[in-house]
């Protein structure tokens, strides 16, 4: 364990250093790419190609080909295989080619399957503390949201959870919240009223939209565009790209951010298959796994903001909504998934919402 918090400090060096040298703000602080690993990086090839091991890994996502999740793991898979020699190769599966996003994660604690791009919620099914970050108006703003996820103080002991169950918790990207979008426009808790809001199926997304008073719903992903069409949904809870790419824009005309739910991802890798590596290896890896991280978190939030400028195009209107009696409402709903997780994640939720 000595030997994985050693590694796991290193790589909080090397986002940092990667940011720098792009001009971007990094989102991971566990990747490794440092100045006094770039020399070791660049003669791995040479030493690959005498005595280092060929070793393949396979990590999977569940997006499209031309997403750019996609593109910036293939770009991370290139740059390792270059700096090794070919030698330490990494194979990207798209579109959940390697079975569902629970038979990933449960095939990189067995250390048969190397890594996956996930949520935040799909992660917590394994780490249940990192549910903390799930939690509704936990996080003040955009800005609140950088600085916690950024706080060694903060995300160290949820790392140290992950590595316990062998997770290694790389990285995360996309620094922006989940977006209200609806048939009418929603500018005040009363709006809110008998709604029928899509939502995902977690208790504590159903619960908070039923405070507002919604009438909650967990319409499949696939029907939601037919429900939306038929009345039979109003509006739903998530991300522009996903309402641009879906067409949803068709029958939503109203965007809001409520800043009710973050929607941080994360490049999480095995820990068994991590360990094995030599360590010409895993100085490659970190390095590019931080430069992955640099770039999708740099795409991401572009993408977003992208989307947002298309849908105004399409006739979504964005409307201003109350930010204080919203998180005034949902807060009770709040307190009471806090009341029943551990003390220590307790105080991790105090201190991120003491930030602005």
């Amino acid at each position: 364990m000595k030997k994985t918090k050693k590694m796991v400090c290193m790589m909080m060096a090397a986002a940092l250093s990667a940011s720098l040298l792009s001009g971007c703000q990094s989102s991971s602080k566990e990747t490794a790419a440092s100045k006094e690993g770039s020399a070791p990086a660049q003669s791995a090839g040479t030493q690959a190609a005498e005595d280092l091991p060929e070793v393949t890994w396979r990590i999977s996502h569940t997006q499209a080909p031309e997403n750019f999740m996609n593109i910036a793991a293939e770009n991370m898979a290139k740059e390792v295989a270059e700096k090794t020699g070919g030698k330490f190769k990494i194979e990207i599966y798209h579109s959940g080619t390697l079975g569902s996003e629970q038979e990933v994660i449960e095939g990189m604690q067995m250390g048969t399957i190397a890594g996956n791009l996930a949520s935040v919620s799909l992660l917590a099914n394994f780490v249940p503390s990192f549910d903390v970050i799930n939690l509704p108006g936990l996080f003040a703003s955009e800005n609140a949201l950088k600085t916690a996820m950024n706080d060694d103080e903060i995300m160290e002991p949820l790392r140290e959870q992950a590595l316990n169950n062998n997770i290694i918790a790389v990285g995360y990207y996309q620094d922006y919240f989940r977006m209200l979008f609806t048939k009418e426009p929603i500018k005040t808790v009363a709006d809110f009223k008998g709604q029928k809001i899509r939502v995902m199926g977690s208790p504590v997304l159903v619960d908070t939209f039923q405070s507002l008073g919604c009438n909650s719903t967990t319409t499949a992903w696939s029907e939601l565009y037919s429900g939306l069409q038929l009345g039979v949904v109003d509006g739903l809870d998530h991300v522009p790209t996903s309402v641009r790419t879906m067409n949803f824009y068709d029958h939503v005309k109203y965007m809001a951010e409520p800043k009710i739910f973050a929607s941080p991802m994360y490049l999480i890798i095995s820990k068994p298959l991590y360990d094995k590596l030599p360590e010409e290896y895993k100085t490659v890896l970190d390095e590019s796994m931080a430069n992955c991280l640099t770039e999708l978190n740099t795409v991401a939030n572009r993408i977003n903001e992208e989307d947002i400028e298309f849908l105004k195009t399409q006739g979504v209107e964005m409307v201003d909504i109350d930010l204080a009696a919203v998180h005034e409402t949902i807060a009770p709903v709040r307190d009471k998934y806090l009341s029943e997780m551990e003390p220590w994640v307790q105080d991790i939720a105090k201190k991120i919402m003491e930030f602005e």
